[in-house]
């Protein structure tokens, strides 16, 4: 033990002490991978864990839920499901959403609050001892509620947060909007900040305002339920029996499993792309242990030949490797809950936009979410150690005490043998491409890009040896510091390698994830032209969000088609619905519009005559691209779905492109879910304008006949704008892993061509004796910055457009089921290998600096 920390201390702990600089840097590098791979997996967790919560908001120890499909269920189930034995507490509930702060023409104004109401007069289910365990905290001692305004003159009892936004406090009026319907709702109590268990964007009312505010009068949305725990499967089973159709009676985790399935594919992939930045960390690990193994040669070489095993020597330096994954994880560990809060922010806003309402106040900080990322920086770290460790321990003290020996070998000679393992490695990167998912997971797709940017890096050296010689042949007219620079390189590949290759990853991420989203807006901008074909289109004021929809009543329908200057109104009804243990989505529309105004371009061979004339009233439907992938679903199958008229067989009549959500949808004609699901009220409305009408003035129109409903009345062009600004909104996260990503391989360079420099010191020296000025070794410096930046940035292309087509046509088609038509932006590649070039000469001024300061008679002495 004494020996192997006296190795440890005169090989790692005194180079360390010497090197600060360097150390500091790759801590950083470690620190910042981790911390955004945490940050991402804690907002993935606060994600699901806030819908998790609000599925217990009134009572932490329900244990069952009555749910319904559409617009609720008869509220006259209720008294049955009392009297069964093993029932100890049931609650009522309504719950819909309210938008308060919406302003005209400001699509992204405004915030959701989700407004549950319950039997305020009910008491609350207690535990053994007699207290009170519910969450919700509706009794006057914890919120000071005015009951009786609560139940009889619209009250509302919000969190402390949205009180002190508004400015509001108890009696104060909270104008919203219900759907399009302004309404007020009068501030009865203010729940304290202190209160578990209850997300600030939770309004309380009473459920009979509830009902009345939402049209669901006679209504409910689900029953909240505790049951003895001994008695669940029965108790549950007997509740089913009792249960209109259309209606199913489970328990909350199997609600949250549901969404949990449903934001896998989008959560996996944000966290792949989070684990590619410490995935570059590591490269920088591997680079900073390669270059201390070289730097201490010398030592490395007494030390084998005063005695020291090979076994201590590879020990002394992956503990070297396992010390910068400690240090580097817990200073992640730190700088990732910092960053948790705007990641969850991120995350959540994009989860509400196209998935499910959600809010978070606050980050959760799952133990096991912790414990797994100091983990994985620790393990990528130690691991990323090995294999300079295995070249120290395994080169002979002969070679060891020599000024080249180590570099030396491998620049005289390029591995073969890796040049053999990648082209390997990319040729398994190519079979693995063509396996299909497993469980809708694209596991061998993600295998395919670790095979690629494995494979590309082990290819490197062999690609520097070739470059460099090329670069030697035709440097001839140039300037010495500059050919000195190219040689420099060459000279180096084992170590340059590593470098570009760690540069060539975060390049290869940026041009892979530009690719995809310039690709994805140029198809969304393609089929927004092709679906989006109306003039005018209507939403509720405020909020664009994929989770909150107006409701419009057919009256208002036909009264916007009896409007001078309307030509026509189509209709669209969406809801959710539970499909194969996840949710999906089903849409209403009129089918017999289908010929008429064609906005849907299907897949493969369709007769939309046909459809037009024979789905209208029928249970066939259509399905999207998404949707079918999803589920594993050919034209002609049964989709089996429960219904408030019982279980209905659809058939899937064809398949279109769609990219409205990645949950999938599917379309009925709006007769055929009026007869099933009861309900005949739409959520969008879109209005074709007579050929030479005045648009304006049959918009004007519009808002007029719809008052005193508060709605926006958007033009086409408008609303693809919207469109757009909805995607950008969701990839603005994936912008901000990249940058990261390529600021850490950006340390890389600086260490890789610091350590370069120290380790040519005497080669410097030397070439300074020979007439070298100094402004002529920066330029050398320089000029194999500017190499490395440039190759780098030109090997970060070839791999990132691999990356991009592996993205488009296997991993995003495989978890979301979406055609995108491949975009490659030219210039954009053209500007990034330009960026990277002009940061690798950013990065090489502090060494430049430092070669130039070099004191040419103190190198040149013996060691």
């Amino acid at each position: 033990m004494s020996a192997a920390w006296t190795l440890f201390t005169s090989l790692v702990l005194g180079h360390l002490r010497t090197n600060v600089l360097r150390s500091l840097v790759t801590l950083v590098a470690v620190a910042l991978g981790v911390a955004i791979a945490l940050a991402i997996d804690l907002a993935n967790a606060t994600a699901v864990d806030s819908f998790a919560s609000s599925v217990n908001v009134v009572s932490n120890h329900v244990n069952l839920q009555v749910l319904g499909v559409g617009n609720g269920f008869d509220e006259r189930v209720f008294p049955r499901i009392e009297r069964i034995g093993g029932v100890q507490y049931a609650s009522p509930a309504i719950e819909d959403a309210v938008v308060v702060g919406a302003r005209p023409n400001d699509p992204f104004s405004g915030e959701i609050l989700r407004v549950l109401g319950v039997d305020v007069v009910r008491p609350l289910p207690r535990d053994a001892g007699g207290s009170s365990n519910a969450s919700s905290g509706l009794d006057e001692t914890s919120t000071g509620a005015d009951l009786y305004r609560l139940i009889d003159g619209r009250g509302v009892i919000l969190s402390q947060r949205v009180a002190q936004r508004y400015h509001l406090h108890a009696g104060s009026v909270l104008p919203a909007l219900a759907g399009a319907r302004p309404i007020q709702l009068v501030v009865s109590g203010i729940l304290p900040p202190t209160l578990a268990g209850v997300d600030s964007s939770v309004a309380f009312v009473d459920i009979v305002t509830a009902q009345e505010l939402f049209g669901k009068v006679g209504l409910l949305d689900r029953i909240d339920c505790i049951v003895d725990p001994a008695r669940l499967p029965s108790v549950q089973a007997q509740i089913q029996r009792v249960l209109p159709p259309g209606t199913r009676a489970i328990q909350p985790r199997v609600r949250t499993g549901e969404i949990r399935r449903m934001l896998r594919s989008f959560q996996i992939n944000l966290a792949a792309l989070a684990y590619i930045a410490l995935l570059v960390g590591m490269y920088l690990i591997y680079n900073t242990v390669a270059i201390s193994v070289v730097q201490r040669r010398p030592e490395i070489g007494t030390l084998r030949a005063v005695g020291a095993t090979r076994t201590q020597i590879f020990w002394t330096f992956v503990a070297e490797g396992m010390l910068f994954g400690l240090v580097g994880s817990v200073l992640g560990l730190a700088l990732g809950a910092f960053l948790a809060q705007p990641s969850v922010s991120a995350v959540a806003r994009t989860v509400s936009t196209i998935y499910v309402g959600t809010h978070a106040d606050h980050v959760v900080y799952a133990a096991p979410v912790l414990i797994k990322a100091f983990v994985v920086g620790l393990l990528m770290a130690t691991f990323s150690a090995v294999v300079p460790a295995l070249e120290a321990a395994t080169t002979a003290p002969a070679i060891t005490l020599r000024s080249a020996g180590f570099e030396g070998r491998s620049a005289a000679r390029p591995d073969l043998r890796l040049g053999a393992l990648a082209l390997v490695l990319l040729l398994c990167a190519g079979i693995t491409s063509r396996a299909p998912a497993i469980d809708g997971i694209p596991l061998l797709g993600y295998l395919s890009g670790l095979c690629i940017i494995f494979g590309a890096s082990l290819l490197m050296p062999l690609l520097i040896a070739g470059i460099a010689w090329g670069a030697r042949r035709g440097s001839a007219g140039l300037p010495p510091s500059v050919r000195l620079g190219v040689a420099n390189m060459g000279a180096a590949p084992l170590r340059n390698s590593v470098a570009i290759a760690s540069l060539m990853i975060a390049v290869g991420m940026m041009i892979s994830i530009a690719v995809l989203i310039g690709s994805f807006r140029t198809t969304i901008n393609a089929w927004a032209a092709e679906s989006l074909q109306a003039d005018l289109f209507i939403r509720p004021l405020g909020l664009a969000d994929a989770t909150y929809d107006a409701r419009f009543s057919p009256l208002t329908v036909e009264r916007l088609r009896r409007l001078p200057g309307v030509a026509a109104v189509d209709t669209f009804t969406f809801i959710t619905i539970p499909f194969r243990g996840t949710i999906t989505n089903l849409g209403a529309v009129d089918f017999a519009t289908l010929a008429a105004r064609p906005k849907t371009r299907f897949l493969g061979k369709v007769d939309v005559q046909r459809l037009a004339a024979t789905l209208p009233g029928s249970l066939g439907v259509l399905a999207s691209e998404p949707f079918v992938t999803r589920f594993g679903m050919h034209v002609g199958d049964v989709i089996p779905v429960e219904t408030p008229s019982g279980e209905v067989n659809f058939r899937l009549a064809a398949v279109y492109n769609d990219y409205s959500s990645d949950a999938g949808v599917f379309l009925v004609d709006e007769r055929t879910f009026a007869r099933l699901f009861h309900d005949d009220n739409v959520n969008s409305l879109a209005v074709y304008v007579q050929p030479g009408a005045d648009i304006v003035r049959v918009r004007t129109r519009i808002l007029r006949s719809m008052f005193p409903l508060r709605v926006d009345v958007q033009t086409n062009r408008e609303l693809r704008s919207l469109v757009i600004a909805i995607f950008n909104r969701t990839f603005a996260i994936t912008y901000a892993l990249y940058f990261i990503s390529i600021t850490i391989a950006v340390l890389g360079v600086v260490t890789t061509l610091f350590a370069l420099v120290l380790e040519r010191r005497r080669q410097i020296a030397f070439l300074r004796y020979l007439g070298l000025s100094i402004s002529q070794v920066r330029r050398m410096v320089l000029a194999e910055a500017a190499l490395i930046g440039f190759f780098g940035g030109l090997c970060g292309v070839a791999v990132g457009m691999l990356l991009a087509l592996l993205l488009i046509f296997v991993i995003d088609r495989q978890s979301f089921g979406w055609l995108i038509e491949l975009h490659v932006p030219y210039d954009f590649l053209v500007e990034a290998v330009a960026m990277v070039v002009v940061v690798a000469l950013l990065a090489g001024l502090y060494p430049a600096s430092v070669a130039a300061r070099i004191r040419t008679a103190e190198a040149l002495r013996t060691e």
